[in-house]
């Protein structure tokens, strides 16, 4: 995962500002943990059940408990950071405070998708007397079976039980018990969470695209800090079109461990994107266009028409995306392009603040031919004929109804 952005302090601090009348009709900030995001299937709300109609002013307050059936849940925690359930799972909402966000996993499984962290916020995780404190932007994976344990996908956490504590990598995970140990885990296990998960990277990414495109950024302190100019702050704010809440960055560029891009204002014509159909059933029936753009990260995109059924597999098909890519060449948002043989060094590592002014600065997966069938889902990308059957992209049929 790579974040280019200023200071976590100022993040911070823009996170209390208020910035309605800066934006658009139609658009609302709040900067307020708990809000419930996204349900399928069977989901309940300290035992009543939840429809997704409503879901704008469903918040999860302190002591709430979030159930699911079969069926499956996104929570917003911080901007920039999402919880998800999964089936027969639970959570409990044990702090909503901004900056001691604790949550507690009491049953089944739960994701957190942890995209922009700042420096003075703390995510924590509790789980059968073992608390996790999140360390680094990245993926975690949680659960409450017998026994309860903790994974890092990507990123880094620490994790405590009495007076035990050790730290886990990527790709680590440790019983919780009152012997804590760090152990390498399968990645190429099937996980029905994680490719549920990450079809709702996309939508999310692409939420946040439309609502950065949105944005009047010439209302909002002009071009300098890359979007954060006084007006603008960031935050979730709500996506009539999505029918959902966008997290916005205040500044540059942030990337998902699923290679999806949250760009804010300042730098969205910037973006690389793909072209995905989100759109279908009932749930998304709002979004205006059925082909999105949705920001990505050049250097690691999405493995788009992929079945994200394990981190090994999606990992295999991203790298295959990248090369594809890199023998395309990108368009920019604005228009641009990059030629092939300068698409992997002109962002670089994704050094957005030094490439934003520079001829394009950014670059798209290019439209190519993709194709999803069956209720996949595919980018339009990837040098022609990436393709998704039978529910692709997916695992479980999640994200989208």
């Amino acid at each position: 995962m790579k974040r280019v952005g200023h200071t976590a302090a100022t993040v911070l601090a823009g996170l209390l500002v208020t910035a309605m009348h800066a934006m658009p009709q139609g658009y609302t900030v709040s900067a307020r943990p708990g809000a419930l995001n996204y349900i399928e299937g069977d989901v309940f709300l300290n035992g009543r059940a939840v429809s997704d109609k409503g879901l704008r002013s469903l918040f999860l307050s302190a002591n709430d408990t979030l159930s699911t059936g079969v069926g499956k849940a996104e929570v917003l925690l911080t901007p920039g950071v999402f919880c998800r359930i999964g089936d027969n799972s639970a959570v409990k909402m044990v702090s909503p405070s901004l900056t001691d966000t604790q949550i507690e996993v009491t049953r089944g499984e739960a994701m957190v998708e942890a995209v922009g962290l700042v420096k003075d916020n703390d995510i924590t995780v509790l789980d059968h007397e073992g608390t996790i404190k999140l360390e680094k932007e990245g993926l975690y994976r949680f659960s409450a079976d017998n026994p309860a344990t903790a994974a890092v996908i990507e990123g880094k956490a620490e994790v405590f039980f009495g007076s035990q504590k050790i730290e886990l990598g990527k790709g680590h995970e440790t019983v919780i018990g009152p012997v804590l140990k760090a152990e390498k885990f399968d990645a190429k296990k099937a996980d029905d969470l994680y490719a549920w998960s990450n079809i709702r990277a996309q939508y999310d990414a692409a939420s946040s695209y439309q609502a950065a495109k949105t944005v009047d950024i010439n209302n909002n302190g002009g071009w300098w800090g890359y979007g954060y100019g006084g007006w603008y702050s960031p935050g979730w704010f709500w996506n009539n079109g999505f029918n959902s809440w966008a997290w916005l960055p205040a500044y540059g560029a942030f990337y998902s461990p699923f290679g999806w891009g949250f760009y804010a204002p300042g730098l969205i014509g910037y973006a690389p994107y793909v072209t995905v159909p989100v759109y279908g059933g009932t749930y998304w029936k709002n979004n205006p266009k059925p082909g999105t753009p949705v920001a990505v990260n050049p250097k690691n995109p999405p493995a788009v028409g992929a079945t994200a059924s394990s981190p090994a597999l999606y990992a295999a098909a991203r790298t295959q995306a990248a090369h594809s890519f890199q023998a395309t060449g990108y368009s920019t948002a604005n228009t641009g392009h990059v030629s092939a043989g300068h698409a992997a060094s002109s962002f670089g590592a994704g050094t957005a603040g030094g490439a934003s002014h520079a001829s394009g600065g950014g670059f798209s997966a290019a439209s190519g031919g993709g194709h999803a069938g069956g209720g996949g889902f595919s980018a339009a990308s990837a040098g022609g004929g990436g393709h998704a059957g039978g529910g692709g992209g997916g695992g479980g049929g999640g994200g989208h109804r």
